[in-house]
């Protein structure tokens, strides 16, 4: 058991680095003496878990680590969050989604309605990055070189109340970092609001919990209470995941 706990600590300190980590340094990070983690990471290396870096300078994550983690962490992610979704809708009389982020985008993963009115079904859908309330809390999440970079040359116009200056839409995400959630007024598909927040593991956004629904049954003066709601989802989320310790 020690040793697989060890192996586990070593593939974690490699999934938060962005560039190949020395032996040493992943020994002494992982509170592991320098021989016993060579031989766990030649085992991981034999899986197909880890690689070394060229030049012979490092390790980091490989193929089979990222393979093992793709459709099976969305599915658990989706499970996770599906307790919450259901409490959400209820409480708040809102749809309550969950959105995963992907390189360039965010798809909707799950959705749950509730008993006042029914939502379009927008699973397995993408969604505009700067006009939803998901898109805009993931971009704020990032660098503004990264948001960019998920961005394309312009800002497709959808409504009336879509943002389309770049300008502006900084403006936006820096007051979406000051109050921990984003809002859409009507801004991707008219007279649908919402908010949301994001959900992160390792400081990186992951997903976005999203409480949204006609303007008729969500009003703008509802979207700070459903935003601090949907900060407490995204809060209890990473704590199922192991991404906050538990209380």
């Amino acid at each position: 058991m020690q040793s697989v706990d060890r192996a586990v600590a070593l593939l974690r300190a490699l999934a938060k680095s962005d560039a190949p980590v020395p032996l040493a340094v992943l020994a002494e990070s992982c509170g592991i003496e320098r021989p016993t983690a060579w031989r766990l990471l030649w085992t991981l290396q034999t899986h197909g878990l880890v690689e070394r870096a060229e030049p012979l300078n490092g390790y980091r994550l490989a193929f089979g680590a990222l393979e093992l983690t793709s459709s099976h962490a969305v599915d658990s992610l989706a499970r996770l969050g599906r307790p919450i979704l259901n409490r959400l809708a209820e409480e708040h009389g809102v749809t309550a989604s969950l959105a995963y982020v992907e390189r360039f985008g965010l798809v909707y993963i799950d959705q749950v309605d509730s008993t006042r009115f029914s939502s379009p079904n927008w699973k397995g859908r993408s969604m505009s990055l700067h006009g939803s309330s998901p898109g805009k809390a993931v971009l704020a999440a990032l660098s503004p070189a990264e948001a960019r970079g998920m961005l394309g040359p312009t800002l497709e116009y959808m409504t009336e109340t879509t943002i389309t200056d770049f300008d502006e839409l900084q403006k936006e995400l820096a007051g979406i970092r000051a109050q921990g959630y984003a809002v859409c007024r009507g801004e991707d598909v008219t007279f649908s609001n919402g908010s949301s927040a994001v959900v992160t593991l390792n400081n990186r956004p992951i997903a976005a919990i999203d409480l949204w629904g006609p303007e008729r049954m969500v009003p703008l003066s509802s979207l700070p209470d459903l935003g601090a709601a949907a900060v407490a989802a995204a809060l209890e989320l990473q704590r199922h995941i192991g991404a906050v310790p538990a209380d």
